[in-house]
């Protein structure tokens, strides 16, 4: 029995300080990805919340369901973010990981949120829509900051005729949303169905996001990033100043 402890004692060891390891190549990575585009990276300990932490939480498509919650073998958390400017626009992208359970024992899944800072824009969700209409179950998904307000609303938008059989869009505000949409904004998503560089974006609380699955990976994130402030940028006082 002793030497059994022993060797699962020293299994559990050698996983740890493996995992350290990676844990410690990880930040020493996202350090110098941050530095290359002269932002700053937050690790554990400090504030690695996204702006939007208390609109959607961390990994929420792994949760609401019985079998998702008994696949889960901890919660999820932030571990890193990173804070730079990108052509005068404040940005935090962060990484959510989450344990869950699988037949050799535990995966570790990622997510990663691209946040850019905006004005005081209309509450809207654009999706890409995929086979069989997925993605407008969520964009149908009242915010919560919509749903905080005084007097909620949450309603499909009209999109014009040349997007609407590939995006679909909820707003707070029909009138305000249908500005949002201006020629150019629909010239830049009818090129996205085909790059498919925005597959969903939600603007609410003076923060525009997008939830991908995975990791920070540095030749991915400016992708995302750039693709949310060119739409951005196409639509008149859009960009906030100051940071969140």
């Amino acid at each position: 029995m002793a030497f059994l402890a022993a060797f699962v004692a020293l299994i559990y060891a050698l996983v740890r300080r493996g995992r350290k390891k990676a844990e410690r190549a990880r930040r020493a990575e996202l350090s110098e990805f941050a530095a290359s585009i002269g932002g700053t990276l937050v690790d554990e300990g400090d504030d690695t919340r996204p702006w939007s932490a208390d609109f959607e939480r961390a990994m929420d498509d792994e949760y609401g369901t019985l079998v998702k919650w008994l696949g889960r073998a901890s919660g999820a958390k932030f571990d890193y973010a990173l804070d730079f400017s990108r052509n005068g626009w404040q940005v935090r992208v962060t990484e959510a990981s989450m344990e869950l359970v699988s037949s050799v024992g535990t995966n570790t899944s990622y997510e990663m949120r691209v946040e850019v800072a905006t004005a005081d824009l209309v509450a809207l969700k654009i999706t890409q829509v995929r086979g069989g209409g997925l993605g407008s179950r969520w964009a149908g998904e009242m915010p919560v900051s919509v749903e905080r307000g005084d007097h909620p609303l949450w309603m499909p938008l009209r999109l014009p005729l040349s997007i609407s059989h590939a995006f679909v869009a909820y707003a707070s505000d029909l009138s305000e949303a249908a500005d949002f949409f201006n020629v150019d904004v629909v010239e830049w998503l009818l090129k996205q169905t085909k790059q498919h560089e925005l597959p969903n974006l939600c603007i609410e609380a003076g923060v525009a996001y997008c939830v991908v699955d995975g990791p920070i990976l540095p030749q991915f994130v400016m992708r995302k990033v750039d693709a949310i402030i060119d739409l951005l940028s196409l639509v008149p006082g859009s960009q906030r100043d100051v940071a969140v």
